[in-house]
């Protein structure tokens, strides 16, 4: 009896260990210039679209542009003030950032 309950604790706990996450439950949705202003920007995901009942579809369209762009962070630019109209725009943040750097040689 010991054994068999060892071993399903111990099958529940790899199991558990195991789970992944989808990539578009990833991207972090930021709604400020502010919250992207040191990353690297990868380029919108959306034409203006309206938040009016029905915006989900087009938010999941979204984020997986943003997966596919490689990015980590959708940023909703606010297209009117009462945000019923907005745009989606990729960036990628954090460590996977790439600096570009610019070498100059000298010609000797």
């Amino acid at each position: 009896m010991q054994r068999t309950l060892l071993a399903s604790l111990l099958l529940l706990g790899v199991s558990a260990c195991s789970y992944h996450p989808d990539p578009t439950d990833l991207v972090k949705v930021v709604d400020s210039p502010a919250d992207v202003r040191v990353c690297q920007r990868l380029g919108e995901v959306s034409p203006v679209v309206s938040t009016t009942p029905g915006f989900g579809s087009a938010f999941d369209g979204m984020k997986e542009a943003v997966v596919a762009l490689g990015g980590t962070h959708l940023y909703l630019q606010q297209n009117s003030h009462d945000w019923s109209l907005v745009r989606g725009i990729a960036y990628r943040c954090g460590s996977r950032v790439i600096q570009r750097e610019t070498v100059i040689r000298a010609k000797g």
